[in-house]
């Protein structure tokens, strides 16, 4: 009898201990997704629901097939510039000395200068190509794989 009135008892304080946590979102979440969007699929699905609906009447179907077409292309619009925008803020967050500020710029066409600086080689030359300079990034970025020169590390 004792031990059914402990784990009640345990269980009531694991109830309550869990009752006072903040509720995490179900499902996955995105950074850039705002209350505003949240409205606008609420709206778009209830225009679509409208729309769907059998109705008699092919003057108001059309109508309402035309609105939800319209609420529906804003929506995606309104994705596509929150995605957009959050992805520029996070790359602008990345300081500059990161050395992949400059792959994500080249990236995404955001590049300002048309070449590439030069680099120091390890033998102490400098590169005389954007060819040349861009080999040097990916050797240094992305090593060789040798399986005769690998340590455990």
């Amino acid at each position: 009898m004792r031990l059914k009135e402990s784990i009640q008892t345990a269980c009531r304080e694991v109830n309550k201990a869990r009752a006072n946590l903040t509720p995490k979102p179900k499902g996955r979440t995105v950074p850039w997704w705002t209350a505003e969007l949240h409205t606008m699929r609420k709206r778009t699905n209830a225009l679509r629901r409208r729309y769907k609906r059998k109705i008699t009447n092919e003057l108001l179907r059309e109508t309402r097939k035309s609105q939800y077409n319209t609420a529906k292309a804003e929506y995606q619009s309104t994705i596509k510039r929150e995605e957009t925008k959050s992805w520029k803020q996070y790359c602008s967050l990345t300081p500059a000395n990161n050395p992949w500020n400059e792959v994500y710029k080249i990236a995404t066409g955001k590049h300002k200068r048309k070449n590439l600086s030069t680099l120091r080689k390890i033998d102490g030359y400098i590169t005389e190509s954007m060819e040349e300079t861009l080999e040097l990034m990916l050797e240094h970025l992305f090593p060789k794989d040798d399986p005769q020169s690998d340590t455990d590390q």
